[in-house]
């Protein structure tokens, strides 16, 4: 039972409606399982539906129960599903059984959670009955500020387990196909490699040239939840070291906490058949690391950066991934140029402010300030673009001249600064 005054804190701040029900055989037995999802037209051999595609994280529409629809960040790293914020606008009923504590990434004290189970999800014409959901007590991400735009949680194996998932970064689109009636389309230069799954996680192996040329064979969790091109714990593996080249870096926010770290470059990623050269990598501390890496004998993990430049498909009924290059692929690694950092304070609204600004970046010799509100890039005003469109100024060329525009107590702050070489 969870505890009656944490329940009630729960409601207050995010308008949940949770109701307990009587649990019936099958909500028991669900309680121990982790059940995927169903097409709902029996007949149909696949579906197809759009995703939002914002700093190389997939978010998809979803429908619990009798809500509306709510936004979820599609993440293969994910167990199960968890509900990581509501507005005050958002209804929702769940049923639940139990408090419970959740570890992942970061400094911090596992937080505090709900077990909800025997839900019903709905995506696009798919169902499933009887899934579980965590419901996070605390807004630890805070993704709808950092993304622009409402996102209430993360799905993972749910979707994953019963189909075979084909993902067109070009097209943002997704295509779930029923295993037993998929064909694979033999594409020109397409990969297929084993996909290797581990209590519902899926991992793939790779391999890693270092500076000094040594090859190291590495296993990296397949993770579409991840924005970055590639994670690497040195605790893992002797072999892995540092770049002679880092730079300290706040890497995000993970379950417990801050997760600190260096970034840097190795000399070559091999995945396949396909090398990309230079990639850019983050290392964590052993502090933040020490909860998710190495517990599974993986070494790291394989982001969207990278798999963005593939048109990927997915297939946990076969334990497979296949891979081919798509019109990203010869793009060069995304990284920020300005140390500048903006959240939307208003989701949706395309109205921006910056949060952190790296100390000794463009951004901090150029006398900006977090709390700064975005007026505009380059002439342009910050109504017309999207928190995307901010991220490429950001992301764009090192050298490129800025201008840039914001309000400070009232008062508009012109600078102009050239954009540098972080790593």
């Amino acid at each position: 039972m969870v505890d009656k005054n944490l329940n009630n804190k729960f409601w207050v701040r995010l308008v949940l409606v949770c109701v307990l029900s009587i649990c019936s055989l099958n909500l028991l037995k669900a309680q121990n399982e982790i059940t995927g999802l169903s097409m709902v037209d029996p007949h149909l051999k696949k579906v197809t539906f759009p995703f939002k595609f914002i700093n190389n994280l997939i978010i998809i529409p979803i429908m619990i129960n009798d809500s509306d629809s709510l936004f979820f960040i599609l993440d293969t790293g994910l167990k199960i599903s968890i509900l990581t914020e509501l507005s005050m606008g958002d209804s929702l009923s769940l049923n639940y059984t139990r408090q419970v504590k959740l570890s992942g990434l970061g400094k911090g004290d596992p937080i505090n959670a709900l077990h909800s189970y025997g839900n019903i999800f709905r995506i696009s014409g798919v169902y499933g009955k009887y899934q579980h959901i965590y419901i996070i007590l605390q807004n630890v991400f805070n993704l709808s500020a950092l993304l622009g735009t409402r996102v209430h949680g993360l799905i993972g194996y749910n979707l994953f387990s019963e189909f075979v998932v084909e993902v067109n970064y070009e097209k943002k689109r997704i295509t779930l196909h029923r295993p037993e009636t998929y064909k694979m389309r033999h594409r020109r230069k397409s990969v297929t490699l084993p996909l290797i799954l581990d209590n519902t996680k899926p991992y793939i192996y790779a391999e890693v040239k270092q500076e000094d040329g040594e090859s190291v064979p590495v296993k990296l969790l397949l993770d579409t939840g991840a924005s970055h091109s590639l994670w690497l714990d040195t605790e893992s593996d002797p072999r892995l070291k540092l770049p002679k080249i880092v730079r300290d870096s706040y890497l995000g926010t993970g379950l417990n906490g801050e997760i600190s770290g260096s970034i840097g470059r190795i000399k070559e990623l091999m995945l396949g058949d396909y090398h990309f050269s230079n990639p850019i990598v983050a290392f964590p501390d052993s502090v933040s690391a020490s909860t998710a890496f190495g517990l599974d004998g993986r070494n790291g993990s394989l982001g969207s950066e990278i798999l963005r430049r593939f048109h990927v498909v997915i297939d946990y009924p076969h334990s497979q991934i296949t891979l081919t290059p798509n019109k990203f692929f010869k793009q060069p690694f995304k990284i920020n140029h300005t140390g500048i950092e903006i959240i939307s304070p208003i989701p949706g609204f395309p109205y921006y402010t910056i949060s952190t600004i790296r100390k000794g970046s463009p951004g901090d010799k150029a006398g900006l300030k977090p709390g700064d509100v975005l007026y505009s890039i380059n002439n342009k005003s910050s109504k017309n673009l999207s928190i995307n469109d901010v991220y490429h100024y950001f992301e764009g060329k090192p050298g490129k001249k800025l201008k840039m525009v914001v309000i400070r107590n009232g008062l508009n702050f012109v600078t102009y600064f050239y954009t540098e070489q972080f790593i």
